[in-house]
C-alpha cells in the first residue's frame, strides 16, 4: 500500500496552488468526455509491461465476488463491466493495431470520463501528478552499530476496528477504552513498539522515507535482498515535512523535493528530530514473499504503469489514460523534461492521495527511480476508460 506522499505541494500557478492546498474527495461528479475532446491515446512506452499490468488488475477484479461494485466519480460500475473493459482492452492491444486503429477502436468501444481534478476554477480539470518508489537500503536483522534504527512490525498492542458506520478506527485499549496509538515521537523516544523489530538501519532518515513510500528492498549483510510493504499505521494523521520546512523558511517551495530535504537535514543533524516529529503518523511493516513492491490490492506494482489513487473515487484495479511529464535524468541530475501519455491501473491507495485531484505515478526501484519520483509536483489530467454498453 502507497501510505502517503512526501510533499504535496506542487510547483503551479499561484491560483492552482491554492485548489491544491486541500484535495476533496467528496466532490466526485463524473466528467464525460465526448468523441471530438479524446485525446490522442498513444502510449510513450512499450506495451509489454502494459499488458502484464492488465492481467493483474484482472486477476483481481476476476477474484472479487460477484455482485461487487466500484466508485468512478460519482458513480457505481459492476465490477463485470470492468473485466470486460479490461478483457476487451488486451484484445486490442494484442491485435496487432496501430496508434490510428487503436485510437480509432476505443473511440468507438469505449466511454471516457475524466477526473475532474483539483477543487475550484479548474475547466481543464488538470490535477496534481507525483511520483513513488520503492527505496533500497543497507539493513542488518540484529541490532549492531552502525545499524540502530529499527523498521518494525505491526506491535500486538494496536487495535483496527471498525465503528457502527463501517469506518476504520486505529488506537490501543487503555482501561477498557480505546485510545490514541502512539505517535511518532513516542514511538521512537520511548520505545512503545520495542520487540517488535524486522531489521535494523543505520541511517534515521532512511527509516522515515520507507514510512512514506510504503515498500522498500533491504540488503543484508549476506548479499540476500528482502522486500517489505506497509502492514498498518498508528492512525494518527500525516503531516508534510516538506510542507512544514517550506513554512518556516528552511527552503523555498521552488527548490523543495526529496533530495532536497535530505540535503538540508544532512547539513543540520541537528534538527532530524524535532522536524522528523512534526508528523506524527507512523508505518508498520511485513516481509514481502518477493522483492517487488505491492499496492493495496495485493497486487505486484508495475513500474510506469501502476498509479495509486483515491478508491473512494476511482475505481480500484481500473484502466486510464495519463496525460503529465515527468524529469530526465542522467549521471545523478535532471537534465530534461519528457512528456508522459500512457496507459495506467488504479493498483494502489495512499493517506495523503485524496480527491479526484491526485494521482501518483509508481516510478519503480532505487536510487534513480527515487530521484525522478522525488520531483514530481506536476500537472496531469487523468481519463477512465470503460467499454460502452450500447456498443452494438
Amino acid at each position: 500500500m502507497r501510505h502517503l506522499q512526501w510533499f504535496d505541494i506542487p510547483v503551479l500557478s499561484a491560483a492552482l496552488l491554492l485548489f491544491l492546498l486541500v484535495c476533496s474527495s467528496s466532490f466526485c461528479a463524473p466528467v464525460p468526455v465526448s468523441d471530438d475532446a479524446v485525446p490522442l491515446l498513444s502510449d510513450d512506452i512499450q506495451y509489454k509491461d502494459l499488458l502484464q499490468a492488465t492481467w493483474r488488475s484482472l486477476s483481481y477484479l476476476q477474484s472479487r465476488p460477484a455482485g461487487t461494485a466500484v466508485t468512478l466519480a460519482d458513480q457505481q460500475i459492476p465490477v463485470r463491466r470492468l473485466v470486460d473493459s479490461l478483457t476487451a482492452f488486451r484484445n486490442l492491444l494484442t491485435a496487432d493495431l496501430s496508434d490510428r486503429e487503436l485510437q480509432q477502436r476505443i473511440k468507438g468501444e469505449f466511454d471516457l470520463i475524466q477526473a475532474r481534478g483539483t477543487d475550484g476554477f479548474n475547466p481543464d480539470h488538470d490535477m496534481l501528478v507525483t511520483g513513488y518508489f520503492q527505496p533500497a537500503v543497507e539493513g542488518r536483522l540484529e541490532k549492531k552499530a552502525p545499524y540502530l534504527y529499527p523498521l518494525y512490525g505491526v506491535p500486538p498492542d494496536l487495535v483496527i476496528s471498525k465503528d457502527n458506520a463501517g469506518k476504520t478506527k486505529i488506537g490501543r485499549m487503555d482501561n477498557g477504552h480505546l485510545t490514541p496509538y502512539w505517535t511518532r515521537q513516542e514511538i521512537d523516544t520511548q520505545g512503545k513498539a520495542v520487540g517488535n523489530e524486522l531489521v535494523w538501519l543505520k541511517d534515521p532518515l532512511d527509516v522515515f522515507f520507507l514510512h512514506v513510500q510504503g515498500s522498500g528492498l533491504i540488503r543484508l549483510s549476506d548479499g540476500t535482498v528482502r522486500g517489505i510493504h506497509y502492514a498498518a499505521k498508528n492512525g494518527h494523521p500525516y503531516h508534510s515535512i516538506g510542507k512544514y520546512m517550506v513554512r518556516t523558511g528552511r527552503m523555498q517551495l521552488k527548490d523543495a523535493s526529496m533530495q532536497t530535504i535530505r540535503n538540508y537535514l544532512d547539513l543540520h543533524p541537528e534538527e532530524l528530530e524535532n522536524i522528523l516529529f512534526t508528523n506524527p503518523s507512523y508505518i508498520f511493516f511485513n516481509w514481502t514473499r518477493g522483492v517487488g513492491a505491492t499496492g493495496n490490492l495485493g497486487l505486484e506494482l508495475t513500474p510506469g504503469r501502476s498509479v495509486a489513487a483515491d478508491q473512494s473515487c476511482f475505481p480500484a484495479a481500473g484502466l486510464a489514460f495519463l496525460i503529465t511529464r515527468q524529469p530526465v535524468v542522467q549521471s545523478g541530475k535532471i537534465i530534461d523534461w519528457k512528456p508522459i501519455h500512457r496507459f495506467v491501473l488504479v493498483q494502489d491507495t495512499g493517506s495523503a492521495i485524496r480527491g479526484q485531484g491526485r494521482v501518483d505515478l509508481f516510478m519503480g526501484a532505487g536510487d534513480r527511480a527515487g530521484q525522478i519520483a522525488g520531483s514530481m509536483k506536476e500537472k496531469g489530467r487523468l481519463y477512465f476508460l470503460l467499454l460502452r454498453t450500447d456498443r452494438p
